[in-house]
């Protein structure tokens, strides 16, 4: 079914193997393999033609596309959710995907579209203690409310895929409609009041509570990467110094 399905909707967009290849970051011969049968995509592939062709997973895996015209589009309530990713040719395992401050606006609008996210820098980060069977995306963040770490800094989130089972105080990338890419700790109160508690390590800035609507995309912080190399001493002091500077103003 999953051969058939691929051939048909690649014969939709009038595509050869290789370009199609091309747009999902595969090997041509993966998906004459595909296609033959040969082989069976991973879990991560078919969620990304999924939402390269527009369909629903259940029908490109379950549903004969080649009886008709294959126009059921996947569904935003349905539980599950597309996440398009990059892959290394070579290996067929996936990439990393990086997104910089300079990206985070044009990620609130291309987050779900395979060749915005294919633009993005990628890379591999085979260590052990990182998952190796989850989607893992990195996320330069802004602003100082979760210091120690600093403006720039850059933090490793895992894709959460039931959203409404995130918290438990752990940090997060927040990726919301209306407030861009935050970083917090959550606290869920989704069965009781439907929000997240968003919560800074800055004791200045105040909690809030964010609508589970609101969240497009969430990960969960697994690691960080900082590329000065802290003076404890000095940095400490100026993180005082800060926090003193913000509740004078307050005060004020």
């Amino acid at each position: 079914m999953i051969a058939k399905n691929i051939k048909k909707l690649r014969g939709e967009k009038n595509l050869t193997q290789s370009q199609l290849a091309d747009k999902i970051g595969l090997n041509r011969s993966v998906i004459g393999a595909y296609e033959e049968g040969r082989a069976e995509p991973r879990m991560t592939t078919l969620i990304t033609m999924a939402s390269y062709f527009d369909v629903s997973l259940d029908d490109l895996v379950l549903k004969d596309l080649t009886s008709g015209s294959s126009k059921a589009k996947f569904s935003d309530d349905s539980a599950l959710r597309v996440l398009p990713i990059t892959v290394d040719r070579a290996t067929d395992k996936e990439l990393i995907t990086m997104v910089p401050v300079k990206a985070a606006a044009g990620y609130l609008d291309g987050y779900g579209d395979v060749d915005y996210i294919e633009n993005l820098p990628r890379f591999s980060m085979p260590m052990q203690e990182l998952p190796q069977d989850q989607s893992l995306r990195l996320f330069q963040i802004a602003g100082d409310s979760m210091l120690p770490l600093p403006d720039g800094a850059y933090v490793l989130g895992s894709f959460v895929d039931d959203i409404a089972s995130a918290g438990g105080g752990d940090p997060h990338i927040v990726v919301t409609q209306n407030d861009g890419i935050v970083f917090k700790r959550l606290e869920n109160r989704v069965h009781n009041k439907g929000t997240f508690r968003m919560i800074s390590e800055n004791t200045v800035f105040e909690p809030y509570d964010l609508a589970v609507e609101e969240v497009v995309e969430l990960w969960k912080a697994r690691a960080y990467i900082l590329f000065d190399l802290p003076n404890t001493t000095v940095d400490r002091f100026k993180e005082i110094q800060t926090t003193l500077d913000r509740i004078e103003s307050k005060i004020s």
